[in-house]
């Protein structure tokens, strides 16, 4: 386990931006332990969360926040996770910091058995509770039991999403004291609407892991009903995944040959690009909020999302949501966007308004402001266990 040095750069602040900065810094935790197992951080590997990790870790670096990461690297088999579990759990014994913020809720029944306090939990989603039939009972089944552990354990909780918080409160009699909601941020130095790079007309896109649950036979299916409409129409995958092969034969067999392709893996540096050139974004996730469909509206591209779980508290637009389930759904609505531009613009514009509001370095300050009120909390109440 290592505990990750912090930069010593940051951008040039304006006079009233370095005296606000000086004085966080001055009210920072002295060290924040960040239990991470058995995820990671990183932006390259195709996974929502890994992206959150790594831009909250470069906002505590810009914040100047002390921080130890522990981690095993991305396991992503679930027998290999638990056969390091014990170990992970016994170095962690030995170590003490202020605080313990867990990134998610597998990674915070570390802490909590360990006997540290207090311990804050990111709670992202309740996906496992909600969905089933798209992922196996046992990873299932481990996420259900990890999630309703850490939320009644947990000193605090951290959520993306009120929706998220209300449900929390109601199955597991959470106090509403203890969990705070904090958006989801965005990279605005990655993901800007540039003029310069020409949309593609019909062009249309999707970028996410390969699998059912994330919609993509969805977008497959509807985009065949388009296709047969709109002769203009073409439609780019970026995906990879267990579900690629199941993926590219049911295009072969909806999609006129020529009509689609599948380009893989887009590294980081390639990301603005893509979504740049689609005229729509597709993502009917049945998993519910995904950040490419942010990313995608953010360089001025329409997103089509889900209408499922945490995505209905993000895309409120009547256009930017749609039945995961329903491909005839979907094709109606990029055929009415397609066609119908005033509608278009709409959208598009409501897009780059919404995402004005996410910042990751904001999202990183409320982190911290947490943290430190529930150590303030914890001490002052005589460093009380959970009843």
């Amino acid at each position: 386990m290592n505990g990750l040095s912090r930069l010593t750069t940051e951008p040039r602040l304006n006079e009233r931006s370095l005296y606000n900065n000086l004085l966080f810094v001055s009210l920072m935790l002295k060290q924040v332990g960040i239990s991470a197992f058995p995820l990671s951080k990183g932006r390259d590997t195709g996974r929502g969360l890994e992206r959150v990790i790594a831009e909250l870790a470069a906002g505590l670096d810009a914040l100047r926040q002390p921080y130890a990461f522990y981690e095993r690297g991305l396991i992503r088999n679930e027998v290999v996770a638990i056969l390091h579990a014990a170990k992970f759990l016994w170095d962690l014994r030995g170590r003490h910091q202020d605080v313990w913020f867990a990134v998610y809720p597998v990674a915070g029944i570390f802490p909590i058995l360990a006997a540290k306090r207090p311990v804050i939990t990111g709670v992202y989603d309740l996906i496992p509770f909600f969905v089933s039939g798209f992922d196996n009972s046992l990873k299932y089944f481990i996420k259900r039991r990890c999630i309703e552990f850490v939320c009644r354990r947990s000193d605090g909780l951290i959520v993306p999403f009120a929706s998220t918080a209300e449900q929390i409160q109601e199955m597991f009699g959470v106090g509403k004291d203890r969990i705070r909601v904090i958006p989801l941020g965005i990279d605005h130095k990655r993901f800007w609407f540039d003029a310069s790079i020409q949309k593609r007309r019909s062009r249309i896109g999707f970028l996410g892991e390969a699998k059912r649950a994330k919609g993509l036979d969805t977008a497959i299916l509807a985009f065949a009903e388009v296709a047969k409409q709109n002769q203009d129409a073409f439609l780019t995958i970026a995906s990879g995944g267990n579900e690629i092969g199941q993926m590219k034969e049911l295009a072969r067999k909806v999609i006129p040959p020529g009509r689609y392709e599948f380009v893989g893996f887009v590294p980081e540096d390639g990301m603005r690009q893509f979504y740049s050139e689609l005229d729509l974004f597709l993502f009917p996730s049945r998993y519910g909020f995904g950040m490419s469909a942010v990313e995608a509206m953010a360089c001025g591209t329409p997103a089509i999302a889900g209408r499922t779980l945490d995505s209905t508290d993000f895309f409120t637009h009547e256009l930017s949501l749609v039945d995961p389930n329903s491909p005839a759904e979907l094709s109606q609505r990029m055929l009415l966007l397609l066609e119908d531009r005033q509608r278009y613009e709409e959208l598009r514009q409501w897009s780059l308004t919404k995402v004005q509001s996410l910042s990751w370095t904001a999202m990183a300050e409320k982190y911290v402001e947490f943290w430190m009120e529930i150590q303030e909390r914890y001490m002052s109440n005589g460093r009380r266990s959970l009843t």
